[in-house]
């Protein structure tokens, strides 16, 4: 019963019953700021997410271009060199 008795004691206190309006107050404007903050943040990396899929896809689509680009070149050089590999390989082979 003396534990009873101390929180009773407790709750009647005057700086209790004072600070307690301020404490309830402080935490419902903080968990209102937690609040805001998540969804703001969420909608932060949403419009990120976006934007960085929006930009890699023009950045492959870029890269294919280039890709094909360079793969034209390699066959040019392939038909082109390939007549000179040919030679070569023939006069390694007939000495």
């Amino acid at each position: 019963m003396p534990i009873n008795g101390t929180i009773d004691a407790i709750t009647e206190h005057t700086i209790v019953k004072a600070a307690m309006p301020f404490l309830v107050a402080a935490i419902c404007a903080l968990s209102t700021w937690l609040f805001t903050s998540v969804l703001s943040l969420e909608q932060q990396v949403k419009l990120l997410n976006e934007g960085t899929v929006h930009n890699l896809e023009e950045k492959v689509d870029g890269l294919s271009d280039r890709i094909d680009e360079m793969n034209k070149t390699l066959t040019d050089l392939r038909v082109s060199l390939g007549g000179r590999t040919r030679d070569r390989r023939d006069i390694h082979n007939d000495h």
